[in-house]
């Protein structure tokens, strides 16, 4: 992920502290109810992009 999304290649001493940070994380992730889209049609809007 270090290399492909942020250019970086990290030691393996870098790896280990980021498995340690990631081991702490505790708990269970959060539920949340994906909305119910109305489906696609010929004339649905197609989206903007957020940067026009």
């Amino acid at each position: 992920m270090g290399r492909v999304q942020l250019g970086k290649k990290f030691t393996p001493e870098e790896n280990a502290k980021i498995v340690a940070f990631l081991k702490t994380l505790t708990g269970d992730q959060p539920s949340f109810k994906i909305p119910l889209l109305p489906p696609s049609a010929d004339n649905t809007p197609r989206p903007t992009p957020f940067d026009k």
